[in-house]
């Protein structure tokens, strides 16, 4: 047999008092700042973790040392290149030109 149709709507209303209405405000609350501060603290321990093997890494075996000096070399190389690069280019000229103008150089 088929379901009828209703032909009333019936609503029901939770109403909570001041005092109910205090806890969950404070419940809420809570779960807020749960939320926010456990991944910051979680992101926080992972990069003091890395942090620190990284210098106990290094302390104790002298970890990236060669890399350190590999890219201050490699700078050292580049710096001039890109002196030279920036003074070919319009930008490079202009600036030239507007310190000779403005600054007397």
């Amino acid at each position: 047999m088929p379901k009828a149709k209703p032909d009333q709507v019936v609503v029901h209303r939770i109403e909570l008092q001041e005092k109910e209405r205090d806890l969950l405000e404070a419940w809420v609350g809570g779960s807020v700042v749960k939320n926010a501060v456990l991944p910051l603290s979680v992101a926080a321990g992972v990069g003091a973790a890395g942090y620190l093997g990284y210098k106990s890494l290094k302390a104790a075996y002298g970890w990236t040392e060669d890399i350190d000096e590999e890219v201050k070399q490699k700078a050292q190389q580049v710096e001039p290149i890109a002196k030279a690069g920036i003074a070919i280019t319009p930008v490079g000229r202009a600036w030239r030109g507007f310190k000779a103008v403005f600054l007397g150089e």
